[in-house]
């Protein structure tokens, strides 16, 4: 590793300063001196996620490179939730906290609406169209426009439900109807149909997403736009192509168009990258993807290097390099995901960038860092015995829902978790690694929260295909837990089959990292 450069670069701080205040978890619902603010509120393909975690991204947690400094993002979708659940879970009080006149919110619902097959589901989520849906929908208008903002309907996205004349068929469109003419259960004709009775924006899309997979093809979609374990999230190429689609759409229907920026020819997720508080000595890792969507000249070779005292890799594990090289063709760069790596060698903060070049373009992706000496350091391995549940029930067989009948569904139920509590003690706690050994045949997220009310919260990891091999699962974590602290760690699990007999198990619950003083 090269030697160390911990001097501050001041050109570079403000812009780290700026799009650190944009993107830091936790800060988002925080209103910033933008021009104009965009709420989107919605389900998991529009959510944000914590690049480390996972391959899946939603388009939300994109959209603000498409608009000019003058628009703040605030995304508050949130995987798992319906245009009900939204509401009854009091996410949509939050929204309603932080609008001011003239703000706009972006309304995209149907993924899990559709859960109990067009009626609705007892767990809060699954919703009727033209009932349940279709009320909530004019509620989210009827109240947006009452406090003075400006409300936009967004249809789903499809599903990569691909039939064999290679279109997608109408139930990846969120139509569940048993024939083309039957509206009943078609919940984009629902959506259309508040948007024309209520005068309300629409972007469609659907159709759009529709009209884009089926031009890239069933095959390139599974590779690039979809994440290979379902047909319905998208990894980071995916998100980014369809916030483009969005801006595009906003800026051929006049809204925004004063400050969208459609053609942008890099995404970087996130816009900085902060290692928050690093020990010397210590070493961690941070992720970030890159898509060029139009570099400029069409064919050449993109180039990245890290910060001095800083190394970049292309996988968790990989061989790190001051330096990495891509040639890329059609002005695309698809897929890529990029770590990097950081063991402090002495105190101070760190103000510096990655820096990106691509013909005669250079882009900066800002680095910061609050590095501190540590007078003693022990580390320590403790295990968690005690297990809360919610919405779960045990039996003789395990860990099973509280009415025993698992349905199909595509994400997490809010309501339905099993739960850690890791408290602080009288020294503060560096937590570095949360771990346990899983049996069962479900999918799940792990997160963790400070709050009773897991609020805002973090996702460290997921499972998206289940299956019945018994495995020990690790997840990396930077957190600082302060004396008297309690953090909060829950396991959300669902199924992606219905069944009467499935039941699980977590085992060997531990976390590990260093006692400080």
């Amino acid at each position: 590793m090269r030697e160390q450069n911990m001097k501050l670069k001041i050109r570079c701080l403000g812009v780290c300063m700026l799009l650190l205040l944009m993107g830091c978890s936790g800060q988002k619902e925080e209103k910033k001196s933008a021009t104009v603010t965009v709420h989107t509120i919605g389900d998991s393909t529009m959510a944000d996620y914590v690049e480390n975690t996972t391959r899946t991204r939603g388009w939300g947690e994109m959209l603000q490179t498409f608009f000019s400094s003058d628009v703040q993002v605030i995304n508050y979708a949130r995987g798992g939730r319906s245009s009900r659940s939204f509401c009854e879970e009091g996410r949509w009080d939050k929204v309603k906290e932080n609008l001011l006149p003239d703000d706009y919110v972006f309304i995209q619902f149907a993924h899990n609406d559709e859960k109990e097959g067009g009626k609705d589901g007892a767990d809060g989520r699954g919703t009727a169209p033209w009932t349940t849906y279709k009320s909530y929908l004019e509620k989210y208008v009827d109240e947006t426009r009452e406090l003075g903002a400006n409300p936009i309907l967004v249809t789903p996205i499809v599903r990569r439900y691909f039939m064999e004349n290679g279109t997608i068929s109408p139930k990846g469109c969120h139509d569940l109807g048993v024939s083309p003419d039957d509206s009943t259960l078609n919940y984009v004709r629902v959506m259309k149909h508040v948007a024309q009775v209520k005068q309300v924006p629409l972007l469609d899309m659907t159709a759009l997403t529709k009209d884009f997979v089926e031009r890239l093809g069933a095959e390139k979609t599974i590779k690039c736009i979809y994440v290979p374990t379902d047909g319905t999230h998208t990894q980071a190429t995916g998100a980014a192509c369809y916030a483009q689609l969005v801006a595009r759409e906003l800026q051929h229907l006049g809204i925004l168009s004063d400050y969208v920026l459609p053609e942008i020819p890099l995404v970087l997720n996130p816009a900085s990258l902060d290692f928050r508080t690093i020990y010397v000595g210590d070493e961690a890792v941070l992720c970030f993807d890159l898509t060029g969507l139009n570099l400029q000249p069409s064919n050449g070779v993109l180039t990245l290097k890290a910060p001095e005292g800083m190394t970049l890799s292309d996988t968790p594990e990989g061989v790190c390099q001051p330096e990495l090289s891509y040639p890329y063709a059609d002005g695309k760069l698809w897929n890529r995901c990029f770590y990097l790596h950081f063991k402090p060698i002495q105190a101070g903060s760190v103000a510096d960038a990655v820096t990106i070049s691509y013909g005669k373009v250079e882009q900066q992706l800002p680095v910061v860092a609050d590095c501190r000496d540590i007078a003693k350091q022990i580390p320590f391995h403790k295990e968690l015995t005690e297990m809360g549940m919610k919405g779960l029930k045990t039996t003789s067989q395990g860990v099973t829902l509280e009415n025993g009948d698992w349905t199909a569904e595509i994400d997490e139920d809010a309501k339905r978790y099993v739960e850690f509590i890791i408290s602080g003690g009288d020294k503060t706690l560096m937590i570095r690694n949360f771990s346990f050994t899983l049996e069962g045949a479900v999918c799940y997220r792990v997160s963790y929260a400070y709050g009773k009310d897991f609020y805002p919260r973090t996702d460290m990891g997921e499972r998206l295909r289940a299956d019945e091999t018994t495995a020990g699962q690790k997840f990396p974590m930077n957190v600082t837990l302060n004396p008297g602290e309690r953090l909060h760690v829950r396991l959300f699990p669902w199924s992606t089959r219905a069944s009467k007999d499935l039941c699980f198990r977590v085992k060997d619950v531990k976390y590990e990292g260093l006692e400080i003083e």
